[in-house]
C-alpha cells in the first residue's frame, strides 16, 4: 500500500511539473512575438554598407596596428553589394592591424551582428566585437567569423552577449598575415545601443583666420574633418591633394599644421633654401586645429609614407572659440604625435610651441598658450620627440609684436618666416643626422 501511495504522488508531482512547463510555454510563446518587436529592432549601423566616404568610409575610421604597415580604405572595385567596402590590406610584407567603428554598449548587453566578410593572400581575418571599460580598457575580443587566406564573400550572423563592465565596444575587421580582407553590409539588431563614432558629416572646422568659425567644436581630441561654409569641398579637395603627394614622390620631412605652416607656400624661395634639399613637403591647412590634424592621420595622410622627421607646429585655432582648456587643448596635440607614431613609428618629430598672438604682452591669449606649451614639452624625450619653443623669437624687448613680424598679430610675414628657420635649424639638423 505504501508503495502504492508512493507511486501515486510521484505520478501527481510529475503532472504538476509538466503543466507548470507546458503553462509556462504557452505564456513564453504568447509574449515572444510581441515582446521581440518591442525590445529587439533593426539598428542603424552608421555607414553599415559602406556607402559614404572617400578614401576611407566613414565612420570606419578607428585604426590599430600592431605590427608592420597596413591601409585602410572605401574600396569600390571589390564590394559584396555597391557601392564600396571595407578594406584593409598589408601594404609592406606580412602585418596585423584592424579598422572598427565604435559604439555605446552596456554590461550584459545583447545583439545580433550580421554581415558580409572576404579575404585574399596569406592571412587570418577575423571579424570580431571587441568590448571596452569605460576607460578604454579592452575587455573581450569576440570572434564572429573567421577568414583563413582566400575565401570569397561568406556571410555571418552571431549573438553577442557583452561583457561585464562593457562601456563601447567596436565592430572589428582585423587582418594578419600579407593580403588583404574586406568587410561589407554590416548590420546590427538589439537594444539600446548607440552609434560613437562621430558625426561626421555635419562636423565642420572652424577658421578664425578665413573669417569661417564655427559656433562650436567638438573636444580637441576627437578627429573631425574640416569644411569651409562658402566653399563646402575645398577643405576636403585639400587634403586630396596631400594623400596624392604621399602617392607619388618620396618624402623625407613633412611640415603638418595649420594656416600658420602653410603660409610658406607664399615663400617658395625662402623655403627652397632651407627645405629645398629635404624632400620636404608642407601638409598645412588653414583653419585646422588639432581634431581636422587627427582626422587627416586617421584618414591616410602617413598611410603610404614613412617620413624621417615631422615638423609638427598646431594648437593656435584651438583657442578661438572653442571654450576647452589648456589641458585638453594639449592633449589633442599629444593624441597627435602619438597617431604619428602609430601610422609611422620610426618617425621623429620636432614639436614647436605654439607662437604667441595678439599685440601686446598681455594679450587675452598669451597665458593659455604658455599653459599648453608647458604641458606639451613634456612630451620631449630627446630623441624621437623635441620640444622646441620659438615664440621668444618673435617679440620685441616689451613683449609685443610687430607688425613687421606678424602683420595681423597671427600670421607670419616673409621676416617671421625666416625667424621660424633660423630658431629651428639647430634642432632640425640634430634631428636628421642624429
Amino acid at each position: 500500500m505504501d508503495r502504492q501511495r508512493a507511486i501515486g504522488a510521484t505520478l501527481i508531482l510529475a503532472f504538476i511539473s509538466l503543466a507548470g512547463c507546458i503553462s509556462l510555454q504557452s505564456s513564453q510563446a504568447q509574449k515572444s512575438p510581441s515582446q521581440k518587436n518591442k525590445d529587439r529592432q533593426s539598428i542603424t549601423l552608421r555607414n553599415g554598407a559602406m556607402t559614404q566616404g572617400t578614401t576611407v568610409p566613414n565612420y570606419w575610421h578607428q585604426q590599430w596596428v600592431g605590427k608592420g604597415k597596413i591601409s585602410v580604405t572605401r574600396d569600390t572595385q571589390i564590394f559584396k553589394q555597391g557601392p564600396a567596402a571595407l578594406k584593409v590590406a598589408s601594404t609592406s610584407g606580412p602585418a596585423k592591424g584592424q579598422a572598427f567603428q565604435l559604439i555605446q554598449g552596456s554590461p550584459n548587453q545583447s545583439f545580433t551582428i550580421s554581415g558580409f566578410a572576404k579575404s585574399t593572400g596569406r592571412v587570418k581575418v577575423n571579424v570580431a566585437i571587441q568590448s571596452f571599460s569605460k576607460k578604454s580598457r579592452p575587455l573581450q575580443f569576440r570572434q564572429v567569423q573567421y577568414l583563413h587566406n582566400t575565401q570569397d564573400w561568406s556571410s555571418f550572423s552571431q549573438e553577442v552577449t557583452l561583457p561585464p563592465k562593457t562601456h563601447k565596444f567596436g565592430i572589428v575587421l582585423l587582418l594578419e598575415g600579407q593580403g588583404e580582407a574586406w568587410l561589407d553590409e554590416v548590420k546590427l539588431t538589439g537594444t539600446n545601443v548607440k552609434n560613437i563614432a562621430g558625426k561626421l558629416e555635419k562636423s565642420s572646422a572652424p577658421n578664425q583666420q578665413d573669417s569661417t568659425v564655427a559656433k562650436k567644436q567638438p573636444n580637441p581630441t576627437v578627429p573631425t574633418p574640416g569644411h569651409y561654409p562658402k566653399f563646402p569641398q575645398a577643405w576636403q579637395k585639400l587634403h586630396q591633394q596631400h594623400l596624392q603627394q604621399t602617392q607619388k614622390r618620396e618624402i623625407n620631412v613633412v611640415f603638418l599644421g595649420d594656416s600658420i605652416t602653410r603660409g610658406w607656400l607664399k615663400h617658395k624661395k625662402l623655403w627652397q633654401k632651407h627645405y629645398g634639399k629635404l624632400d620636404a613637403v608642407n601638409f598645412g591647412i588653414g583653419g585646422d586645429r588639432t581634431q581636422q590634424v587627427l582626422w587627416r592621420i586617421d584618414h591616410g595622410l602617413f598611410d603610404q609614407i614613412q617620413p624621417q622627421l615631422v615638423v609638427l607646429n598646431i594648437g593656435v585655432n584651438n583657442l578661438w572659440q572653442d571654450g576647452y582648456g589648456s589641458e585638453q587643448i594639449a592633449a589633442g596635440i599629444e593624441k597627435i604625435v602619438a597617431a604619428i607614431h602609430t601610422k609611422s613609428p620610426t618617425t621623429k618629430i620636432l614639436l614647436l610651441g605654439i607662437l604667441p598672438t595678439g599685440k601686446q604682452l598681455k594679450s587675452p591669449k598669451r597665458e593659455k598658450i604658455q599653459a599648453i606649451n608647458s604641458k606639451i614639452k613634456q612630451l620631449d624625450n630627446g630623441s624621437a620627440i623635441r620640444f622646441l619653443d620659438m615664440g621668444s623669437n618673435f617679440l620685441e624687448p616689451d613683449g609685443s609684436i610687430s607688425k613687421d613680424v606678424m602683420p595681423d598679430y597671427l600670421h607670419l610675414s616673409r621676416q617671421g618666416y625666416q625667424i621660424w628657420a633660423t630658431s629651428m635649424k639647430k634642432t632640425l639638423s640634430e634631428m636628421l643626422n642624429d
